[in-house]
């Protein structure tokens, strides 16, 4: 199994030449590539002429290729709806267009798009579904003509009330599920994003083996279930013999590809980042040498 990590936090410091030569060194073998670093507001690139922001991923897709490495998968502008409609416009819509025709350029088979989140806990949740099908829906035609599939990830929400994090419309591997299967494409598969699932109260691994072979990727990292905290796998509550046993239960063909943030040892030092990236390494092959 290979494995990934994801570059936000080294694309904010660091030219993407550097970044894949270093996450080479290491011993990875991919990335999970950033799309937007900025909560709520596409990259800048995207709004210049087609013929610039191609080019500019171009390059990227050159730098990889140079250093040996893949592109697992992408991340695209979140929330879903930063345009604030609470489904999916033409503008956003647009937006996205640009984003899975960049991750073709990047020659990656998969873009993790967020489900938009209306639902807090139960309430509202069959309206949620219908705003999300309808996205998936309007989606569809543009990730069939870039030949890309999304990755349908597991949410939590901001529960205003009792002032925690909480379940949303799509949160629960049987969620995750209901929203995969209704699509009826081979263009939508799971994203398990395992930090997420302890803040809900859910298992990773038992979501690992409820998605079985919808399952194509992994936003893995640690936390101990009161935040979303990014940490790298051993720094929290979740139960890696287990998560690695149900991957292997199930099959589980794609990467080990991580979202663990290095924002925090970053202020220190940008170069503790890369230290980190190399525990993280160290823990995640440990991992997949027990999946294997």
């Amino acid at each position: 199994m290979k494995i990934g990590l994801i570059t936000e936090n080294f694309q904010q410091h660091y030219e993407c030449g550097e970044i894949f030569h270093k996450l080479k060194q290491i011993g990875y073998d991919g990335v999970d590539y950033t799309l937007s670093l900025t909560y709520n507001k596409p990259e800048e690139i995207f709004s210049k002429p087609r013929s610039e922001w191609t080019k500019y991923f171009k390059h990227i897709a050159d730098e990889l290729k140079n250093n040996e490495m893949l592109t697992f998968q992408t991340h695209a502008t979140f929330p879903t709806d930063f345009d604030g409609a609470k489904r999916l416009t033409d503008y956003t819509l647009d937006q996205f267009r640009k984003e899975i025709e960049a991750t073709a350029i990047l020659n990656s088979p998969y873009i993790v798009i967020h489900p938009i989140n209306i639902a807090v806990r139960e309430k509202n949740k069959q309206q949620d579904f219908e705003v999300n099908m309808d996205a998936f829906g309007k989606l569809l035609p543009v990730l069939e003509e870039f030949g890309v599939t999304l990755g349908v990830e597991n949410m939590f929400t901001w529960d205003s009330l009792r002032r925690c994090n909480c379940p949303t419309g799509c949160s629960s591997a049987e969620d995750m599920i209901r929203y995969i299967d209704s699509m009826n494409s081979e263009r939508f598969k799971a994203c398990l994003d395992t930090g997420h699932m302890p803040v809900n109260c859910f298992s990773p691994a038992e979501a690992v083996r409820k998605l079985g072979k919808r399952l194509k990727l992994l936003h893995v990292h640690d936390n101990y279930g009161l935040s979303d905290n990014h940490n790298a796998p051993g720094q929290g509550a979740i139960d890696w013999h287990d998560f690695a046993a149900a991957l292997k239960e199930t099959g589980y063909d794609g990467a080990f590809c991580m979202e663990t943030s290095f924002s925090t040892v970053m202020k220190i030092s940008t170069e503790l980042g890369w230290e980190y990236a190399k525990y993280a390494y160290a823990a995640a092959k440990k991992i997949v040498e027990m999946a294997e």
